[in-house]
């Protein structure tokens, strides 16, 4: 979309926020729905990328602006979240907000000190994400009988495991009390891969799911990692790949994350619910 073609009325010293999909894997326990809200401050408060040079009031904006969100979002039934480190003015150009809804009667577990920890401290997003221990996993899956990290084909084996594409997980979103999270998305060998144009994928591909979905979940449990899904099922007439969120869950002795940096938003409480009015609950 070309956004200077659209037409847009945004006040000054407001900044404006973008909802985008995220990993159903990703999703809280029980949600039907979660999307991550980015919240773009006004440049007027944005951090000079030359000088590194915070401008006045740029704390006090994003605590007001991301705040003002949330409280919108709650009263109309949504659950707001900032998981992991909060994201801060003098180090990064925005923050994100995790928005899901949860069905009629089940109401979001409480977030206990120990779910709020986290293992890494404030970063820039400027600065590359470290790939270090991702090194592990592709080992583990180079290694394993049969290996699944490529769908190349070797003369003498009839038959791929199929192969497996691993994405980081940007740490603000990583689920509350984990660590060293990934995205292991699991793809078919072609021969079961559904052609476009066909309603159904090719014989045989719903056994072959089975053996290499299984397989990938016995490489992960392996290494060290626990693993999740999505809660709608996978289908080889529907989807592309079967994804899996490994993760490691932090040690209970582990103490937070600490930083020097003062400059967080003020964001508190670090969620959100919905909560009836003395009026709503009489008309209810």
């Amino acid at each position: 979309m070309d956004f200077a073609k659209v037409p847009r009325d945004i006040p000054d010293g407001w900044g404006w926020f973008r909802a985008q999909s995220l990993a159903e894997e990703l999703w809280p326990e029980d949600a039907d729905l979660a999307v991550v809200v980015c919240f773009f401050p006004d440049p007027l408060f944005r951090r000079d990328d030359l000088s590194g040079r915070i401008p006045h009031g740029a704390v006090k904006h994003w605590s007001t602006r991301l705040d003002a969100c949330a409280e919108v979002l709650a009263n109309v039934g949504f659950v707001v979240e900032e998981w992991g480190v909060p994201k801060m003015p003098d180090l990064h150009g925005g923050a994100d907000l995790v928005v899901y809804r949860l069905p009629p009667g089940i109401t979001p577990a409480p977030r206990t000190p120990d779910a709020l920890r986290h293992a890494q401290p404030v970063r820039p997003n400027f600065k590359a994400q470290g790939m270090t221990t991702l090194w592990r996993l592709y080992v583990a899956l180079e290694r394993a009988d049969p290996p699944l990290y490529s769908h190349r084909r070797r003369e003498d084996e009839p038959q791929s495991p199929g192969a497996c594409v691993v994405r980081d997980v940007e740490e603000n979103l990583w689920p509350p009390g984990t660590t060293e999270c990934v995205l292991a998305t699991w793809i078919p060998d072609p021969a079961y891969q559904r052609v476009p144009g066909m309603s159904a994928a090719p014989l045989g591909a719903m056994e072959h799911w089975k053996r290499g979905v299984a397989h990938l979940e016995r490489i992960l449990t392996r290494a060290g990692y626990e693993v999740r899904r999505r809660q709608r099922l996978w289908h080889p007439d529907t989807d592309s790949g079967a994804t899996r969120l490994a993760y490691r869950c932090l040690p209970r002795d582990a103490p937070p994350a600490t930083g020097t940096h003062a400059g967080r938003p003020a964001t508190r409480p670090r969620w959100r619910t919905y909560q009836l009015t003395d009026r709503q609950e009489d008309r209810t």
